[in-house]
């Protein structure tokens, strides 16, 4: 049976794995055949799943079947996410380049990158032409590095992704919370039924924390760019008296325990409890930061 993206009408476009990408995009899309009659969803998002459905129901040995998004008006767009300026790293990475570039709060667009080095998360004044993206220079947020897609940083080159290779990752993303008919991992071109996937607890248990998760509900935070890891939480801590995360004490190992007195005006004890990734105060953890 012959199928075409024609044929198809997108009841409810989901943007889960997609909705972090930004589009300045405005046409919207309103399903005919939908209970829902007042809901409006963005247009590239139902086309999207036009594509990634199209392939889905061809021959896994058609040729063709490795290009979706072939022909996609948008599918050579750069691929970035626009995020909000909620952190004062990223801030004061902005306003480096432009003193009035970054105000909290405000947007800013961050690329998504092939293998993208560790640690490395670029930022830009938020823009919607999409034709700036690619030759603009981006601030490394750690380093505060000024680079271009491109370019190389720490001995890799950055590569940006474009629209059509997010759909294309999407569409090869293997459905880790199952397992193959065969009872094996599923993989990118696994089909059939799936299988309940058993999960056994072990001890002992690891407490972890859903801030970044309600972050990322809220949409467009750094936390989307950044991938850290969920907070976890230890015997004898709490949500306010806690070690700090991982990443900032790695980032403040850089400097000195003088420097890190006199910037965030602190004890050396205090300094030093930090860094060992002991319990301290809120005040003390947003100081360093």
């Amino acid at each position: 049976m012959s199928f075409t993206a024609a044929a198809l009408e997108i009841i409810k476009p989901s943007e889960h794995g997609l909705g972090i990408v930004f589009v300045p995009d405005k046409r919207r899309y309103k399903p005919q055949n939908c209970l829902d009659k007042e809901t409006e969803y963005a247009r590239w998002i139902a086309e999207a799943w036009e594509q990634l459905l199209d392939r889905h129901f061809r021959s896994r040995r058609d040729p063709e079947s490795a290009l979706v998004a072939q022909g996609w008006s948008l599918g050579n767009l750069p691929a970035v996410m626009r995020i909000r300026v909620t952190t004062p790293n990223v801030m004061e990475a902005l306003r480096k380049r432009d003193p009035g570039a970054a105000k909290p709060y405000n947007f800013a667009i961050s690329p998504i990158l092939l293998d993208p080095p560790k640690h490395c998360t670029l930022v830009a004044s938020f823009s919607k032409r999409s034709r700036d993206w690619l030759g603009q220079d981006y601030t490394e947020i750690h380093t505060g590095e000024l680079v271009k897609l491109g370019s190389e940083f720490r001995g890799q080159k950055l590569k940006p992704q474009t629209l059509a290779g997010v759909v294309w990752r999407h569409y090869l993303h293997p459905e880790s919370k199952s397992l193959s008919p065969t009872g094996e991992p599923c993989e990118a071109y696994t089909t059939g039924l799936l299988r309940w996937r058993p999960i056994q607890a072990m001890f002992p248990f690891i407490f972890i924390g859903k801030e970044i998760e309600r972050r990322s509900q809220e949409g467009e935070d750094i936390s989307l760019a950044e991938h850290i890891r969920p907070r976890t939480y230890q015997p004898g801590q709490t949500a306010t008296t806690r070690a700090a995360d991982a990443d900032l004490i790695r980032r403040a190992k850089r400097f000195s325990i003088r420097k890190l007195m006199r910037e965030a005006g602190l004890s050396q004890h205090a300094i030093e409890r930090f860094l060992r990734a002991g319990r301290v105060h809120p005040e003390t953890r947003e100081r360093i930061a």
